[in-house]
């Protein structure tokens, strides 16, 4: 009597466990994924800023990004919306005159498929940028502080190729951010941020920028790598970008050439919302 108790229990306990596995399965494929990723790196700097001084310096600085890239849509190929932060923090020197920079940008930008064929995908899309910080040179008494701010739009484009391993599927990724124009806060050579804060003397400190008067790219290539690690499961992302900066504005050349090399954890989720029913069979 036991066991065909059992036998009944089991017989309506399976079909009720498929059925909800069945349904969770059937959600699952359709809701939209969210990749993220935290990274730290370091990073190489070539920094000039004729506000400061005539000559480049050079130095190190410390890195940290996050990133975050969901489908818009249901579907491997509909559009992607990418979300970026990172801040740069560093010194660099010349002659023993070391400035100090601190850099952040946030980005959004969102992105079409182009071509898909197997393992390799293309996509094109456009990107909007907040970018700021400044440069501090103590040896420059006059005027010892460079502040930056830009809002700029740009074009972007980004080429996926999947491999197939042992752990898991590994993607390498290279990616082009070119600006295309936006505005930036452009001071005068030798006008004081006093005169301009404070005296009110701010005409002509916000310039339109564009490829003639401030040509600049991002480049970033990276490689998400699946390993297991004591039955864990993970995704570890190798990264480079290179980010040229330059312009001309106002009498004032600039340009902050850093390159980065990076490491970060990237994290893979459902993106539910509270009236799915996927949230009835997962435990979050």
């Amino acid at each position: 009597m036991r066991i065909t108790a059992l036998l009944i229990a089991a017989l309506l306990v399976i079909p009720c466990t498929l059925r909800a596995q069945q349904q969770a399965d059937s959600v699952a494929a359709t809701h939209r994924i969210v990749a993220t990723c935290t990274s730290l790196g370091i990073a190489t700097m070539n920094n000039l800023d004729t506000y400061l001084s005539g000559y480049d310096h050079k130095g190190k600085a410390l890195t940290l990004s996050h990133e975050r890239v969901r489908n818009t849509r249901c579907g491997a190929n509909s559009p992607k919306r990418r979300t970026f932060f990172g801040a740069t923090a560093g010194t660099a020197s010349l002659h023993g005159n070391t400035e100090l920079t601190a850099m952040v940008n946030y980005n959004i930008g969102w992105y079409y498929p182009l071509l898909a064929t197997g393992a390799l995908q293309l996509l094109g899309g456009v990107q909007a940028e907040l970018g700021g910080g400044a440069i501090y040179l103590p040896s420059n008494s006059n005027n010892p502080v460079s502040a930056k701010a830009r809002v700029t739009a740009a074009a972007s484009a980004m080429a996926l190729y999947r491999i197939a391993t042992k752990n898991g599927t590994c993607t390498l990724r290279a990616q082009v951010d070119a600006p295309l124009t936006g505005v930036m806060f452009a001071p005068e050579f030798g006008q004081s941020y006093y005169e301009i804060f404070t005296l009110g003397d701010n005409e002509n400190t916000v310039a339109v920028t564009h490829p003639l008067n401030a040509p600049s790219l991002r480049t970033t290539l990276s490689a998400d790598v699946p390993f297991t690690l004591w039955g864990q499961s993970a995704t570890v992302r190798i990264g480079y970008t290179a980010d040229i900066f330059q312009s001309e504005l106002n009498d004032i050349r600039t340009h902050l050439y850093h390159h980065s090399f990076s490491i970060g954890f990237v994290k893979t989720i459902y993106k539910i919302k509270n009236g799915d029913k996927f949230k009835e069979y997962s435990p979050f």
